[in-house]
């Protein structure tokens, strides 16, 4: 394991003479067993889709062609021990493995996590054999992928503790493995936007969609909800921000923020007046959550 992360960190730095660029989050993965693409197709995907409010794309590589000059500036090496198949399921005895592990080595958080498919899919027995096909294929993979961001948020939150809700639960039920909602709580958010929150700056080489669930989190812990209410919609403390018919645009929202300090906190006497400390990203994450409003 050693040399196979020295291997790794060679990778992280760029060849003399060559620009230095900042790659996404890397997501290495390995299968014991080859699985089909719909299942892992439904494992990006849900994942994707459960990180996509932090603002970082992420990248998937498979450990049996890691090159040397793979850039990445955080990263998490998965392992999918078992069959990641929905073919065999025939009843036996209840396995009790955990869903998954990540690894930790004197109190500090490892970049390595097992998921174990074997246990994932005898856990979901029932509810897969209710369906058949791609679609039984589709709900287990999304199912992995849930559990595979669980194991995430240990490793890029840097921590082993659990929350109480949301992706960072110490357990699951089958319902909420199959189930159509399944995210990030706010909490669980602002853990990872902090520990992540340097790669994200430095990873400005990819041009990146502004996403309205990361305005939601960011419009709430940066206080503006407080005075212009959940949605922006306004309250005696504070004017509405957003427009009916129209939606609002980055740019303005911040130079609003910088320029209207003093009418911003009129009639707040203990309150000092100063501006969110909020980058261009998190600005346009707001200006896509209020705009979707309209």
């Amino acid at each position: 394991m050693k040399y196979f992360l020295a291997f790794l960190a060679l990778g992280m730095f760029p060849a003399p003479g060559q620009p230095l660029e900042v790659a996404p989050i890397g997501v290495f993965t390995h299968f014991q067993k080859p699985t089909t693409p719909v299942v892992f197709e439904a494992i990006q995907r849900e994942v994707e889709r459960i990180i996509s409010p932090l603002g970082i794309p992420l990248e998937w590589k498979s450990l049996d062609h890691v090159g040397t000059r793979d850039i990445v500036t955080e990263l998490a090496v998965v392992k999918f021990n078992g069959s990641c198949e929905t073919t065999d399921l025939v009843p036996g005895a209840r396995i009790s493995n955990p869903l998954g592990i990540t690894h930790v080595s004197d109190g500090i958080v490892l970049p390595f996590t097992d998921v174990d498919c074997n246990t994932i899919r005898d856990f979901l027995r029932k509810q897969l054999l209710q369906t058949s096909g791609e679609r039984r294929d589709a709900i287990f993979g999304r199912a992995v992928g849930r559990v595979l961001a669980h194991e995430l948020f240990h490793i890029f939150a840097k921590t082993g503790h659990h929350g109480t809700t949301g992706v960072g639960k110490p357990a699951f039920t089958e319902r909420e493995l199959v189930a159509d909602q399944f995210e990030l709580e706010d909490g669980e958010f602002r853990i990872l936007r902090a520990n992540l929150r340097q790669a994200r700056k430095q990873n400005s080489r990819l041009r990146r969609v502004a996403s309205s669930l990361s305005g939601r989190f960011v419009f709430r812990e940066s206080g503006c909800a407080k005075c212009h209410g959940v949605s922006g919609e306004g309250t005696r403390n504070g004017p509405p921000l957003r427009s009916c018919g129209k939606p609002v645009d980055p740019n303005t929202l911040a130079s609003d923020l910088s320029r209207n300090l003093a009418t911003m906190y009129a009639g707040h006497k203990r309150i000092r007046p100063s501006a969110p400390a909020l980058d261009e990203d998190e600005i346009a994450d707001i200006a896509k959550f209020l705009s979707d409003f309209y």
